[in-house]
């Protein structure tokens, strides 16, 4: 290669020549170890990024570069530009920054940083997706809370301009899988490596490195669901699952050795290790059918033993170490009810008790003779083996099935951390069932399975890095929690300490929020934020908060009005009552509380006001499965509706040619028309055939009569357009591709483009223009979302009135946003 053709040569793109006459021979001279090499591959190949994150790079740079500048110790903005990091396709930054020096944490790694916590969740997005997400990402990571700064908030080829963000996301994920995990475990391979082993619903097995990489090829057993993995010594790792195969596997080397057992037509309920009083060591298998076989752990023979009778059913089953010479006893589960079977004594089973729920876990505590179990109605406790006596956990966690178990170490006390379907985990202390620590929340579906990673020590900080200024190693001896989730992720976190978070303590999650138009002189919207910590107003332009005075139930639903002229925000609460707020003092005065609303008996979910015939109506659907009207200008209820089976999930008003006609979206699967009026319906029932809707939207249509469509958001993950004169669906049906839609809401760009966005539990925001059902934009924030508002580019004020605004609100906060979909 020429002088010429060398990048220690090659000007930056869009910058001028330095001059720079290094060469190769030059340059050689300071390479004392191939941290230099990689140090000076680095700068040359961030001298070739352009400026302007909108030209894709030469393909190597995008794959390498982040390498090189960790290989060299130079993992920072400045050698990682941010114009190449929407190009990036090594999916690499996330574990590169988890590998790197502690020393990093004094460098710019504001935008590697942003990128890594959307890049799990980034999957096949394009560049414009791309760039857009990391741009809100790296607002939200380094402007909580800041009035908007308009130079600092655009970046070329982004698609939005970040107004204002009060967003904590936890930065924890592993791993993201295409399948759902279903297993997971830990082992430790014969040369010292621990590894993560994790089975999936495809019958594929996959091995990961403690930060989050592949650690070999995927074991595919061209079987069932992979929902147990025993490892065993010598780099071996038992598998079974629903084809009710039990296979035997060589890990390090890829290899199926064996298949000991194989029953079609049943599953396999459990895979433990067990070893009685003075016998050796065995495997036991339990079947779907009561069946329950013991192996030899070094031949996979049957092995004659004495075992205990189960029903014919499916059966859980954990070892229980009685201490010493003394074996173990068998906890064995069978729906709600759990024995102990003690080969030492010639009655087999020492006792027995009924749960209020199905067990769904059992495991073996450090304590001689322990161990915790949990069921379908949420309960966690522990026993004694021996005689059964019983010590809950304290406080009680939410109602809702808990699902998955694992015992692990914190700060040198016994523990066990549990998965619940309410998608949080949670730490107790084995001996008194006390709290340890907070919830630890992320997940956006249920974890069903848990175990845990050696904790690093000061000579071993390498073994487990973690990225700067976000996660905290932990103390020698201290173990890490890894959880396996319904939502294709692998979490790590660390236990007792409230996650992971180094910095700012991760937020109350969001319950209700709404954007309510201008809200100060400079014109910026103005926002109602609630979580379960109270309720706020934020002026956007400012920067300041107005709390909403307290005694209230947490809110659950927010609207705007404005009656007479004056200003109101509406807001619901968990108690089902509705309050009426006066903002006319402004944005930095507490509002007026002008009157309240009492009729629904359970919360209301949603609520939308709207003008009719010189009035200013209200409309609320609730969890107690009704539609009620109100007039805000009389303070009065008009008229009530029941006809949904169960709870509404949403309502939206619409403009038609027979004038304005409310839509309401119910956990019965339909979307109802009603007339404003009478509240009587108009037309039959839309059945969306998308399960439980969650969302509705009116979507106006650029016709002479000006009609607007209906748009149902439903479980399915579909969004569905209808025509509510015919009660016919309108064109394709649309797949947000990441779960349940959560929330839909319109607007108009700049130049009238017709959009839709939508959102669910995935965390991603999509927009679709609905004249021609094309999709335009993902914009990824790796945390999930409940709530979505859009104030129209119609709507006079803020900062930027010719482009809308979106808010976006869910389990990490709320950030507000404009929309820029045409021009640069």
């Amino acid at each position: 290669m020429s002088d010429a053709d060398s990048p220690y040569r090659a000007p930056r793109p869009g910058r001028p020549d330095t001059g720079d006459s290094r060469t190769w021979a030059d340059d050689a001279k300071a390479w004392a170890d191939t941290r230099d090499a990689h140090r000076l591959i680095a700068e040359a190949l961030a001298r070739l990024v352009a400026a302007d994150p909108t030209i894709p790079p030469h393909p190597y740079l995008s794959r390498h570069l982040a390498h090189h500048a960790a290989r060299g110790e130079v993992l920072d903005d400045a050698h990682v530009p941010l114009a190449v990091l929407p190009w990036e396709s090594s999916a690499n930054v996330r574990t590169l920054l988890r590998q790197s020096d502690a020393v990093s944490a004094v460098r710019r790694q504001e935008w590697l940083e942003a990128w890594a916590r959307i890049e799990p969740f980034i999957g096949g997005a394009g560049p414009d997706s791309r760039l857009t997400s990391l741009h809100l990402a790296h607002h939200a990571a380094t402007r909580p809370r800041t009035p908007l700064d308009t130079s600092a908030a655009r970046v070329s080829g982004s698609r939005v301009t970040p107004l204002w963000s009060d967003w904590t996301a936890r930065d924890n994920v592993l791993a993201v899988s295409e399948t759902r995990l279903e297993s997971l475990t830990r082992t430790t391979t014969t040369d010292g490596r621990s590894l993560l082993v994790s089975g999936d619903d495809h019958g594929t097995i996959r091995m990961w490195e403690p930060h989050g990489v592949p650690a070999m090829a995927p074991l595919h057993t061209y079987g069932g669901a992979v929902q147990h993995l025993l490892p065993l010594p010598g780099d071996l790792l038992l598998s079974a699952g629903t084809d009710g195969s039990v296979r035997v596997w060589h890990l390090t080397r890829g290899q199926l050795l064996a298949e000991p057992v194989h029953r079609p037509g049943t599953w396999v309920s459990a895979l433990t290790l067990f070893a009685a009083k003075d016998a050796p060591e065995v495997v036991l298998v339990a079947h779907s059918d009561g069946r329950l076989g013991a192996l030899d752990p070094v031949t996979f023979r049957p092995v004659d033993t004495p075992l205990p009778s189960l029903d014919p059913a499916p059966a859980l089953l954990s070892g229980v170490g009685l201490g010493g010479a003394e074996g173990m006893a068998l906890a064995v589960a069978q729906g709600r009810r759990v024995r102990v079977w003690d080969p030492r004594r010639p009655d087999g089973y020492t006792y027995e008790h009924e749960h209020e729920g199905a067990v769904r876990a059992l495991v073996d505590l450090a304590a001689p003779g322990r161990y915790a179990l949990c069921d379908d109605s949420g309960y966690i406790g522990f026993r004694d083996a021996s005689t059964g006596r019983e010590t809950p956990v304290a406080p009680a966690p939410p109602a809702g099935p808990v699902v998955a178990l694992t015992a692990l170490t914190v700060a040198g006390r016994a523990a066990v951390a549990s998965g619940g379907s309410d998608h949080t985990l949670r730490v107790w202390d084995a001996r008194t069932g006390a709290a340890i620590g907070g919830p630890l929340e992320g997940h956006t579906a249920p974890p069903v399975a848990l175990t845990t990673l050696p904790g690093t020590s000061p000579d071993t900080s390498r073994e487990l890095p973690a990225p700067a200024e976000q996660e905290l190693p932990a103390p020698a001896g201290q173990e890490l929690l890894v959880s396996a989730g319904a939502d294709h992720t692998l979490r790590r976190w660390k236990p007792g300490g409230g996650g992971v978070g180094a910095g700012r303590a991760v937020r109350r999650p969001v319950t209700a929020a709404a954007l309510s138009g201008p809200g100060s002189t400079t014109g910026a919207p103005l926002i109602a934020v609630a979580d379960e910590s109270g309720t706020a107003l934020w002026d956007t332009g400012t920067g300041r908060p107005v709390a909403l005075p307290a005694g209230h139930a947490p809110v659950t639903a927010f609207t705007s009005a404005r009656v007479r002229g004056e200003p109101l925000l509406v807001t619901a609460h968990r108690d089902a009552g509705i309050q009426l707020w006066s903002l006319e003092r402004g944005a930095h005065a507490a509002p007026a509380r002008l009157a309240g609303l009492l009729g629904h008996s359970l919360p209301v979910r949603s609520m939308a006001a709207f003008p009719y015939e010189g009035r200013t109506l209200l409309v609320t659907g609730g969890e107690d499965g009704t539609v009620r009207l109100w007039d805000l200008d009389r303070v009065c209820a008009l008229a009530c509706r029941e006809d949904h089976l169960l709870s509404v999930r949403d309502v939206a008003v619409l403009d038609t040619a027979r004038g304005p006609r409310i839509a309401s979206a119910g956990t019965d699967g339909t979307v109802r028309l009603w007339d404003p009026v009478t509240l009587r319906p108009v037309g039959a029932p839309l059945h969306c055939e998308q399960r439980v809707v969650n969302a509705v939207a009116a979507v106006p249509v650029d016709e002479p009569d000006g009609a607007e469509l209906v748009a149902s958001g439903g479980e399915d993950g579909t969004i569905r357009l209808w025509d509510p004169g015919t009660g016919r669906p309108v064109g394709r049906r649309l797949d947000i591709g990441d779960g349940p839609v959560a929330a839909l809401a319109f607007f108009r760009t700049a130049t009238g483009r017709p959009c839709l966005a939508a959102t669910g539990p995935g965390g991603t925001i999509h927009l679709w223009d609905t004249d021609t059902g094309s999709h335009l934009l993902r914009i990824v924030t790796g945390s999930p979302l409940g709530a979505l508002d859009a104030l129209d580019a119609r709507q006079p004020g803020g900062p930027h009135p010719e482009h809308p605004v979106l808010l976006a609100a869910g389990v990490a906060g709320v950030c507000v946003f404009g929309i820029r979909m045409e021009g640069r």
